[in-house]
């Protein structure tokens, strides 16, 4: 039970990279986590039976299309070794520095984005276990108190 709800709050692994084969990846990652939260949650069997089942075999095509995804990686990198003259290297190393240019904006604009988002204090008024679920009350931030000025000092005197 621990284990899922640290699975639950820690980020998932994203597959990465373009293309309908990882957005077809990205869509079965989301089904999956949507029947491991109805399969968690359900409490009769036939109907837990029929989660594990769908569980499976959602597992098993994101397993076969991240081999599909691996294999064209490898059948890539071996046809652009093997077919290469001087007019495709030269292409190549001007295509190659307008990527690694795009790639280089894409991070610092990911680092500006970083930087403008800030952690967030929260105030917990109470918590409440109903059954197996953790009901968490927020409490409104508190007013930051009053610093004693030196003006107000002098005027009392």
């Amino acid at each position: 039970m621990w284990t899922k709800f640290v699975e639950f709050f820690s980020p998932t692994s994203e597959v990465e990279g373009e293309g309908p084969l990882y957005d077809q990846v990205r869509e079965l990652d989301r089904k999956i986590n949507r029947v491991e939260g109805k399969y968690a949650r359900e409490r009769r069997p036939m109907t837990k039976e029929r989660y594990k089942k769908e569980l499976v075999q959602l597992r098993e095509e994101r397993e076969a299309l991240m081999k599909k995804i691996e294999a064209e990686e490898k059948n890539k990198g071996k046809s652009s070794a093997v077919a290469k003259s001087s007019s495709s290297v030269k292409a190549a190393s001007s295509s190659s520095q307008a990527v690694s240019s795009a790639a280089q904006s894409s991070s610092s604009a990911d680092a500006a984005v970083a930087a403008t988002c800030k952690p967030d204090t929260v105030y917990v008024r109470d918590t409440v276990v109903v059954h197996d679920t953790l009901y968490v009350m927020l409490a409104p931030k508190p007013e930051p108190a009053p610093q004693a000025d030196s003006s107000a000092a002098k005027e009392k005197k």
